[in-house]
């Protein structure tokens, strides 16, 4: 790296930070090396140390931090954060690379200040970074978990395929009458009627979707995508899941949702 360019990502950090700080943001910063206590580890803490860099040391586990949100919520239910608002810049490191995050947090399980947040960083994205929103996904976990059984929800190949949209192999390993092929047999267009037809306990959670995806083309964001395939690539967020990506680009440049932690809460991280 450069001294150009480290300079260049040090000046987003502090840009980052001190945009936020100005919109009334409460700024956090965390040690990259968590502790744990085997008795205590959550099912996400476990979930993820699959992936992490980790050491023992006498009775005391220890890892580097591989997750911002998931340090947030620990951290919170330790000290007791009374923040409204958070925002963090770090790096989070799994077992084949390291990403630097600019990430907010909100601790309310109001919507609309859930969507105001998601403005924020959005607008942020968009004048700070001058970066180019082409398309965003947005998802709700609780649609998978109404046509799977934690069984098929929890089993590796399941999961794989439908990642791949693999409905051959899904249909061998679920069967052809399986609710989810009859899903993944509607046209994308279709599949939320299909949805509240065949699960109308659904239509509440369909009707958040629509309400998140109204937000985001409001953001003149070029195409909304309303995926009722998608899974979140954390196992703690419980409804709405976002992924937003930038033009000609086929990862996603800021990712983030709904999740639980002493309260209801949205997050939104950049991969900068």
């Amino acid at each position: 790296m450069t001294n150009e360019s480290l300079l260049a990502k040090k000046q987003r950090e502090m840009g980052f930070l001190h945009h936020f700080h100005h919109l009334g943001y409460d700024l956090i910063d965390l040690g990259v090396v968590e502790k744990f206590e085997w008795t205590q580890l959550s099912h996400d803490d476990l979930h993820l140390m699959l992936n992490r860099h980790k050491w023992q040391s006498g009775d005391q586990l220890f890892a580097l931090r591989s997750d911002w949100t998931n340090a947030i919520v620990r951290y919170r239910k330790q000290y007791h954060l009374r923040a409204d608002k958070i925002a963090y810049s770090g790096p989070v490191y799994s077992l084949l690379k390291e990403r630097h995050q600019l990430g907010v947090e909100t601790f309310t399980d109001s919507i609309p200040k859930q969507i105001e947040v998601l403005g924020d960083m959005i607008t942020f994205m968009e004048n700070e970074l001058e970066l180019y929103l082409s398309v965003a996904v947005v998802s709700h976990n609780k649609l998978l978990k109404k046509i799977l059984s934690p069984r098929e929800l929890e089993d590796p190949s399941v999961r794989k395929f439908i990642c791949e949209r693999n409905q051959d192999a899904l249909k061998h390993r679920l069967g052809a009458d399986h609710p989810l092929i009859g899903l993944m047999d509607q046209a994308p267009t279709e599949q939320a009627g299909y949805l509240k037809e065949n699960y109308p306990e659904l239509t509440g959670h369909l009707n958040e979707l629509a309400e998140w995806e109204a937000t985001l083309k409001s953001k003149n964001v070029d195409y909304v995508y309303a995926d009722m395939l998608a899974l979140p690539n954390q196992s703690y967020y419980k409804g709405i899941f976002i992924q937003l990506y930038g033009k000609n680009q086929t990862e996603p440049v800021a990712s983030g949702g709904q999740y639980t932690s002493s309260s209801k809460a949205f997050g939104m991280a950049i991969n900068n």
